[in-house]
């Protein structure tokens, strides 16, 4: 598939671009959120232009970068809900010359119009957090208010609501609720019950025990906020160590 459309391509469109080199990662996050806001897309590098009759010849890449490193670095612009990979390719095959021993790189954005429109996380060469970017005439530009309309059409249609979106104190009390539905025991009375051989050393001195429920969870409610709470550590950790 991916030999056919760069030996066969029919030029860039609104959903694929041709690119040389994935290194301006401000420009490539612009790219990415203009498909992601259009109806998703490829962005191919490795391949280049001919200016005189706007033909792709493709090149490969001079030194394809650490795909780790550059999704990092791309991934300071984009929002979390926008759903991308990125896949690096080598051809081998001496029936294709054009791609044998070359490199490229491809980034696949997938669609998801429950959450359009996708704007970036922050400012930096050529891109604006404040700014809307969409696909128009094979070309990443600011939209214009008739694109805005577009996308919000686009998104209503999806059924999806983010009102229901709950803040991670909601979600806690939600849990908490739950929980409040699963009784944890009971207290009973000894000697009611015919335990008086067993119990007599652990009543209580009103002559009672607590009977745990044994569907009760194992791991009680604060159990679990102490879990998600080193979860959260972990994740804030990474976070300021990649930048």
């Amino acid at each position: 598939m991916f030999r056919k459309l760069i030996l066969d391509n029919t030029g860039e469109h609104d959903d694929l671009d041709f690119k040389t080199e994935p290194t301006n990662e401000p420009t490539i996050s612009k790219d990415i959120l203009a498909m992601a806001n259009k109806a998703g897309g490829a962005l191919i590098f490795g391949v280049t232009e001919n200016k005189l009759d706007n033909s792709f010849e493709p090149v490969g890449l001079t030194k394809p970068t650490d795909k780790t490193e550059f999704k990092t670095k791309i991934g300071h612009y984009l929002p979390d809900q926008l759903v991308y990979e990125v896949y690096d390719l080598q051809y081998q095959e001496s029936e294709y010359p054009k791609l044998a021993n070359k490199f490229f790189r491809i980034i696949l954005i997938e669609y998801t119009p429950q959450y359009i429109p996708f704007l970036a996380k922050k400012d930096g060469g050529g891109i604006r957090k404040a700014e809307v970017y969409i696909r128009h005439n094979s070309s990443t530009i600011p939209s214009e208010f008739s694109h805005i309309q577009d996308i919000i059409n686009r998104r209503l249609a999806t059924g999806y609501s983010s009102a229901r979106e709950l803040s991670l104190q909601e979600h806690f009390d939600e849990l908490k609720q739950i929980y409040s539905l699963i009784s944890v025991g009971e207290w009973r009375n000894w000697q009611s019950d015919h335990y008086e051989a067993y119990f007599e050393a652990l009543n209580d001195d009103d002559g009672s025990y607590f009977e745990a429920n044994p569907k009760y969870p194992k791991e009680n409610f604060e159990d679990f906020v102490v879990k998600m709470l080193e979860l959260k550590k972990q994740i804030i950790t990474s976070m300021v160590r990649d930048k």
